[in-house]
């Protein structure tokens, strides 16, 4: 029988965290997509089954909800299984535990496509019959699934960045840990001092490529405290969305 769940246990060394001795929201994001890949690979419809067949796997919309970040010298495991499968989109959902205490830290959504390498067009999902066998829909989630985000107003405020050789994965797009940290980075070290990271979302909506400058805007999310909006373009092309929010430490 197929294993419905997949669990991946690591240790967060000092050499992967941030100012506050935490684990960066890229990282996190990072893992998580590590994580995925590792479960989909042990079931049979990883990349290189998918790659058998000039398909890859895509991340079109992720969140996370985060009680408190996977601190130094700790040991953590992700626990990840299926939600759903459609034609287009196939929703796999995470669980963030603190090894040592057992305690739930954290909640992901993520929301995956099947795209032709050659049209970039999304393929049948449900051609797959191994990953419609696992589908795991009676598992307790305590997260919030992706909520619809939108393209920012004029007038809200960033920075430009070109990206460079160190951005760009096996497919010659920009990375989604890149994405992330320009996000993360239109804050100063101050607020991450203050405050900490409870939740974040991201849609992505168009590849970027190296040697492309791009903008990475934010304003303040209506009607909420601490909470943002923010938007990576290239042009007048959108590549994400985003939402995130802050809570007091």
């Amino acid at each position: 029988m197929a294993n419905i769940q997949y669990v991946n246990e690591f240790y967060l060394t000092a050499a992967e965290v941030n100012a506050q001795e935490e684990m960066p929201l890229s990282r996190l994001v990072t893992l998580i997509i590590d994580t995925a890949t590792a479960h989909a690979n042990s079931l049979g419809f990883g990349y290189a089954h998918m790659m058998e067949t000039n398909t890859s796997w895509v991340l079109s919309r992720l969140s996370v909800d985060i009680d408190r970040m996977p601190g130094v010298n700790r040991s953590y495991r992700l626990v990840t299984w299926v939600d759903c499968v459609n034609r287009l989109y196939s929703d796999r959902l995470f669980e963030l535990q603190d090894a040592e205490s057992g305690e739930t830290i954290g909640w992901a959504h993520t929301t995956w496509m099947a795209i032709d390498m050659t049209t970039r067009r999304p393929t049948d999902l449900m051609s797959h019959t191994a990953l419609v066998e696992v589908i795991n829909d009676e598992a307790g989630f305590g997260g919030v699934k992706s909520g619809k985000l939108q393209p920012l107003r004029d007038g809200a405020t960033g920075y430009a960045y070109t990206f460079k050789v160190s951005d760009i994965d096996v497919n010659r797009h920009v990375t989604t840990r890149r994405y992330i940290d320009l996000i993360t980075d239109l804050w100063p070290l101050d607020m991450y001092n203050e405050c900490r990271v409870s939740r974040f979302e991201i849609a992505f909506k168009h590849e970027a490529r190296y040697a492309e400058e791009a903008v990475t805007l934010m304003e303040r999310h209506a009607g909420e405290e601490n909470v943002y909006d923010t938007e990576i373009k290239v042009g007048e092309t959108a590549c994400a969305l985003a939402r995130i929010s802050f809570k007091k430490r």
